[in-house]
């Protein structure tokens, strides 16, 4: 054979192999490809793409992990607090869109979307090493921290005040129904007693021969004379001549308090109290006595017997009445008239006087009148649980107490509540004069008083002023400066401030301020006691004792104390895994705003879990965009905007923004805003996570991101379903944060190849305290350490290179809280056992999701004989396939590539024995 020839033949059977497999492989690939991306785009480019069933209700599982505390009597911030692992809780979500706009001019589409969660009984979850574990009930009552319990605080500190008061001016009625039984009862007995001596006087002098209107002129001075007769005789003191003559009718019958004009004479009802209270006659206590009541000597040895006689008379009488008697000791007979005659109120049952008086059985903290408990370090006086229940469960009182319904209204409304000023009517108000003091003095006025200086009555310092502990002592301010501090003035602690006050405690620095108050962009001033002296016009020491009095005292312990006392609530929280993740009632918000308004969650879901079916709120709306042509296609299905549609149907939105992404004032003023809203009416679309969007930065002066740890707020271009396996894509971790992949590897998953990408988010950087707790309680949002959750996720996604779909997705996310709580920041999450959880052990995971996706074996076996084999050099071997494999377009194709194969095979042996029989010609 012709060398030339069959060199021609082998030449072109090579060629023909080549064109199979570079040339017309390359070809059916590239429109294998071509279809798959047209495929994808027919798939979404019409609305009723997007009407399908399996979209609209899709079904998925998630695992829960939740974290037990195993000590629950440590302490919130106590280091010796220990967590346990328990799960996996394995919940079926149920995914439901509505299909609310398609715009195939824009190339988005709008639909709104919720979850249904339901415990699964028989699901498992696998572990790293292929274990199966099956799902732990949703009724598993776990512990684990309050979440709502340092914001309470922090946002309750104006409440706690407030209340604080009410709990102080307690004390103030409680010394006052003590005095009223100890002392103000005996003096009008003595009073009375002393009263009735002149007209026994007067019948005596008659019966010696005097007429009556002389008599009747003689007695007064006479019943002085017999008493001072008495402490002749009793103390041997030679007689000085005293005569009552002149101001007997002073001394019994006239004699005012000068600064109020209220009657101090030995006949008026705190007269015999008064002189026996002042003690005996003394260089300062004879004059000052004898001026009040009017006697007056120029001899001092008269004067001092003349009050001799005043003070054995009113002092006598006094004690013989039971005047000072200790009441714990004293009868029960004595109990009852005593507060018969202070109160107007007879209570003869001795089990029920003895209830009111010194508590019912078992009462804790003690509920008696004349009761104080110490609860977690605070006077708890019984007499404001007795008026507190009288105002809130009248019945239930009375029960408790054992009384009726007039004992209770005379004692909580004629008595014991004027003197605390808290049941209207005119308050009580005690003589000062008693104490050597002027005027009178009411609770209000007399907590004023006691909170910035020494107590006005007894002496020395209450519990719950500024002059305690270590700043017993610094403080001394005028009322007028305690009520700009608690009331009047724009810094007034029982006011809206009292949070930017805690705020500052917190922080160590002041919100940011610009001319008007709290600004976006404003200064912040460094907290310390200059600055806040300098707002209230107060010393530096006075500030420090202030400071300490709101943190120390009233954040740290009377707050909590009220929430415990009040509504039951605590640092911990025991209830079921169900009611942890889809909604319990909080007893602190029941208790203010009704149980309607009480209901909190973790997850959401579409009711609260227990609630009989109360909607979580609105659903979510989310816009995305959608491949109008195959150019496109790299931005299927990646977000646009989020926001919500009013699908509750109460008729208002929970918010609105203007044009500019601002926050629109509400029409009306409520706790909660009041916006008008169509049925299904959409609102609130931004290109943020809701809760980082620009408005909810402006609300808190733009310190949410700083307090978050990242900027990243954008969801738009956030993948759904569809990414460029090359290159790095964002993707929205569950609402909670925004993150990049890192690409990885190419590797081979369920037969096809997969490109990685892998998350590792920093929880350092991801604090979702402000996502948790909200806005409404405005900078608590951003307050270091109201809750001080982290959120760290470790993702996995695999993307298919062709249709650049991810086909794998792996999640843990984990809820890391520093136990340092109020004010910690930057907690340490150093891992250097490299064991997954932070070796701090003020650093707690305590939730951890769980979840997982891929591609089934089926689809993988059906999409790899269908897509991947047919772009392969073999492409060509089935001949176009069959059954789920089947490409009906490649059928011909593959015939044509079956055909140069064997045309040029045979070619190529043609010329390799032609070339053997050219040599064998030449040899």
């Amino acid at each position: 054979m012709n060398r030339n020839k069959t060199i021609a033949m082998m030449l072109t059977g090579i060629i023909l192999v080549s064109l199979n497999m570079f040339v017309l492989t390359g070809v059916v690939a590239s429109n294998v490809q071509a279809g798959v991306e047209e495929l994808i785009v027919d798939g979404r480019d019409d609305a009723s793409d997007w009407e399908d069933e399996e979209w609209l209700v899709q079904t998925s599982e998630r695992a829960y992990f939740a974290y037990n505390l195993t000590n629950p009597g440590a302490s919130l911030d106590d280091e010796v607090a220990v967590f346990e692992k328990m799960g996996p809780f394995i919940y079926t979500v149920t995914t439901t869109k509505e299909l609310l706009d398609f715009d195939a001019n824009n190339g988005t589409i709008t639909y709104s979307e919720y979850d249904s969660f339901e415990w699964c009984e028989n699901c498992t979850w696998r572990d790293d090493n292929g274990f199966a574990h099956a799902s732990v009930s949703g009724d598993y009552e776990l512990t684990n921290a309050n979440i709502l319990w340092n914001t309470q605080r922090m946002a309750g500190v104006a409440t706690g005040i407030t209340y604080g008061e009410i709990f102080a001016k307690a004390g103030y009625a409680q010394m006052m129904l003590i005095n009223d039984m100890q002392n103000r009862a005996p003096s009008i007995w003595a009073s009375e007693e002393i009263n009735l001596m002149v007209p026994g006087t007067s019948a005596a002098l008659q019966q010696a021969g005097y007429d009556e209107a002389t008599a009747d002129a003689m007695a007064p001075a006479a019943v002085l004379k017999g008493a001072y007769d008495n402490w002749l005789a009793q103390s041997g003191a030679d007689d000085a001549g005293a005569d009552f003559a002149t101001s007997a009718q002073s001394i019994l019958y006239d004699a005012v308090d000068p600064s109020t004009g209220i009657c101090i004479a030995l006949t008026c009802d705190i007269g015999p109290m008064l002189v026996a209270g002042m003690g005996e006659p003394s260089e300062t206590t004879t004059p000052a006595r004898a001026a009040l009541f009017g006697y007056d000597s120029t001899d001092p040895v008269v004067l001092t017997h003349m009050d001799w006689a005043v003070y054995a008379l009113a002092g006598t009488t006094f004690a013989t009445n039971g005047g000072g008697a200790d009441l714990a000791t004293s009868s029960n007979a004595s109990l009852r008239e005593r507060l018969a005659e202070v109160s107007g109120v007879d209570i003869s049952n001795p089990v029920a006087l003895n209830n009111l008086l010194w508590g019912s059985e078992g009462s804790s903290p003690n509920n008696g009148i004349l009761s104080v408990s110490d609860f977690e370090g605070i006077p708890l006086y019984g007499v404001a649980l007795f008026l507190l229940g009288a105002q809130s469960d009248a019945f239930g009182t009375m029960v408790t107490y054992g009384i009726g319904l007039t004992q209770l209204l005379g004692i909580a409304y004629d008595w014991a509540g004027l003197w605390i000023d808290m049941v209207g009517g005119v308050p009580l108000e005690f003589e000062m004069i008693l104490v050597g003091g002027t005027g009178t003095m009411g609770a209000n006025s007399w907590w004023q008083h006691s909170l910035g200086s020494e107590e006005p009555i007894a002496g020395g310092y209450i519990e719950i002023g500024l002059n305690r502990g270590e700043y017993e002592g610094t403080v001394d301010l005028s009322t007028e400066k305690v009520r700009e501090i608690l009331y009047d003035s724009e810094y007034a602690l029982t006011g809206d401030f009292a949070t930017a006050f805690v705020y500052g405690e917190f922080s160590g620095v002041s919100l940011p301020l610009g001319s008007e108050g709290p600004v976006m962009g404003g200064t912040e001033h460094t907290w310390d006691d200059a600055y806040v002296g300098g707002l209230y016009g107060i010393s530096d020491s006075e500030a420090a004792a202030l400071r300490s009095w709101v943190k120390d005292f009233m954040f740290e312990q009377v707050v909590g104390a009220l929430l415990g006392f009040q509504y039951g609530s605590s640092a911990w929280t025991t209830q079921s895994i169900n009611n942890w993740l889809y909604g319990w009632s909080d007893p602190v918000l029941a208790g203010l705003y009704g149980e309607e308004n009480s209901w909190v969650k973790l997850e959401t879901n579409e009711t609260y879990y227990g609630s009989g079916g109360k909607s979580t709120g609105d659903f979510s709306v989310y816009q995305m965009k959608i491949p109008t042509s195959v150019g496109n296609l790299n931005t299927a299905e990646h977000a646009v905007m989020e926001g919500y549609i009013n699908s509750d149907g109460d008729g208002f939105c929970d918010f609105k923004l203007n044009s500019d992404g601002s926050l629109a004032v509400p029409v009306e003023d409520d706790w909660d805003g009041t916006y008008p809203c169509e049925a299904n009416e959409t609102y609130g679309m931004t290109e943020h996570l809701p809760w980082r969007a620009p408005h909810r930065e402006a609300s808190v002066f733009g310190l949410l991101s700083d307090h978050v740890g990242n900027g990243n707020t954008e969801i738009t271009g956030t993948i759904g379903g569809i990414a460029d396996a090359d290159a790095p894509f964002s993707v929205n971790l569950v609402g909670y944060s925004v993150a990049q992949t890192e690409v990885g590897e190419t590797v081979t998953y369920k037969g096809i190849e997969m490109v990685e990408h892998h998350i590792e988010l920093d929880p350092a950087e991801n604090q979702i305290q402000a996502k948790l707790v909200g806005f409404s309680l405005g900078e608590v949002a951003v307050l270091p350490g109201a809750l001080p959750v982290y959120f760290g996720s470790s993702v996995d996604i695999k993307v298919e290179p062709v249709t650049n779909v991810a086909m794998y997705g792996k999640s843990v996310s984990r809820f890391y809280l520093d136990l340092r709580w109020a004010g910690a920041m930057n907690p340490d999450f150093s891992d250097n056992d490299g064991d997954g959880v932070p070796d701090s052990p003020m650093v707690a995971a305590v939730f951890e999701i769980h979840t997982f996706s891929e591609i089934g074996d089926d689809d993988a076996a059906s999409f790899k004989c269908t897509v991947i084999d047919h772009m392969s050099a073999t492409w060509w071997t089935d001949f176009g396939g069959e059954g789920d494999c089947e490409l009906e377009a490649l059928t011909t194709f593959s015939y044509i590539a079956a055909a140069l194969y064997v045309v040029s095979i045979g070619l190529l042996a043609y010329g390799t024995m032609g070339m053997a029989a050219a040599s064998r010609e030449e040899d």
